[in-house]
């Protein structure tokens, strides 16, 4: 992590709270900065009396301020800021960009309060608004100098009602906007993950079934052909002594037979152990292209010998890989990269950023701990995490069993 990244994260800016914190310092500081300006654009002096300029400051200040708090207190930012901008119309100076508070403020409360909740907010925030409005033109107060009463110069009430519905309403509206896509997105995620479960569970019910099937066909393999054997040993075991040649051709029969029933029982027990492996991996990325991703497979060097338990884990990585980048970042280009080496195998499994509202998988999840002890237990080595373009990567290091080309 870079020297710049190591500071931003002190200071809390990889959190939402952290970068309101550090965008309203900044507005706050920018504030500040009109106050040498305009004394050089005034020949030194200030354009209004030291007690004016300093409570427009620290009004503008809190207005600000409220853009910091505004996701752990959604209503008292909005309320705040709307009593910052009319307290500033009572006075003769104010900084342009007071109100800004109430414009964020109010898409805030519309994303994060419940739909009924935000309405009746933000319905109340702009009356507000406007009836402060109202007063302070009444006592002669300068709604021109706030951005949020959009120069407004005493003319009809109704045009202050408009400006507090436009000022407060339109923000609202972009906020229930972006409120009802997010929600939408997230019942589509949640109706995707139901059908990945139950497909899952489908699938292994099935494969539970055919292990049933299998194991009665095995169960009916060993008793009647076991059964005969047994038979056959016992003619062949009485013919012994009486008819030689005859009790050596059961011998033989047996011979046979046995070998029928030991390989029968060898395909259905292979059937049931089906070990997933490294070569197998293209049905995976026809299984993840199949649901709509984008995949792409490179291969390097000669497949070498792996142990059945590096081969399983080096497909397992893999697949976990694959349904991070689908759960995590939607949409985006996944890159599978098999180096084969003599003494390794080196598995990159990297996925750009998400098109949609995808986040990458957090390190404490337990896809990457199931990974992390496969790797482990077969004494590679396994690195996950962002890359600088905002996707992920995981790399495996796995050993070659002897080295040999399998």
């Amino acid at each position: 992590m870079t020297w710049w990244r190591r500071w931003l994260a002190r200071l809390g800016v990889h959190t939402p709270v952290g970068r309101d914190t550090v965008v309203a310092v900044a507005l706050a500081i920018l504030g500040l900065g009109r106050i040498p300006l305009a004394l050089l654009l005034n020949d030194g002096r200030l354009p209004a009396s030291g007690w004016v300029i300093a409570a427009a400051t620290l009004l503008s200040t809190l207005d600000f301020a409220t853009i910091a708090v505004r996701r752990r207190a959604p209503r008292v930012a909005l309320w705040a800021a709307v009593v910052v901008v009319v307290a500033a119309t009572a006075l003769p100076a104010a900084y342009l960009l007071t109100g800004i508070g109430v414009v964020v403020c109010a898409y805030t409360v519309a994303t994060l309060l419940p739909r009924r909740q935000a309405v009746t907010v933000l319905g109340l925030a702009a009356a507000a608004h406007a009836a402060g409005g109202i007063v302070s033109t009444a006592l002669d107060g300068r709604l021109h100098l706030v951005a949020t009463y959009w120069a407004y110069d005493g003319g009809q009430p109704v045009n202050l009602v408009l400006i507090s519905l436009g000022s407060v309403g339109v923000p609202g509206l972009v906020g229930l906007y972006i409120q009802t896509t997010r929600a939408y997105t997230a019942e589509l995620a949640a109706r995707v993950t139901r059908l990945e479960n139950e497909r899952e569970l489908r699938a292994a019910a099935a494969a539970a079934e055919e292990r049933t099937r299998i194991a009665r066909e095995l169960h009916d393999v060993a008793a009647h052909d076991l059964s005969a054997i047994v038979v056959q040993a016992g003619a062949a075991d009485r013919l012994l002594d009486r008819d030689p040649e005859k009790a050596r051709d059961t011998l033989r029969s047996i011979r046979t037979q046995g070998r029928r029933t030991l390989t029968a029982m060898r395909e259905l027990v292979g059937i049931m152990r089906v070990t997933p492996s490294l070569s197998t991996v293209d049905d995976l990325v026809t299984a993840a292209r199949a649901t709509g991703m984008t995949v792409t497979v490179r291969t390097t060097g000669t497949p070498a010998c792996l142990s059945p338990a590096t081969d399983a884990a080096a497909y397992r990585i893999v697949q976990e890989a694959l349904t991070n980048a689908r759960q995590h970042a939607p949409g985006a280009e996944v890159e599978v990269s098999v180096d084969h080496r003599a003494t390794e195998v080196t598995l990159i499994i990297h996925n750009g950023p998400s098109s949609g509202d995808g986040s990458a998988p957090g390190g404490g999840g337990h896809g990457l701990l199931g990974m992390g002890e496969r790797v482990r237990h077969c004494g590679g080595d396994l690195r996950a995490g962002p890359t600088e373009t905002g996707g992920w990567q995981v790399t495996a290091r796995l050993p070659v069993a002897n080295g040999e080309p399998a």
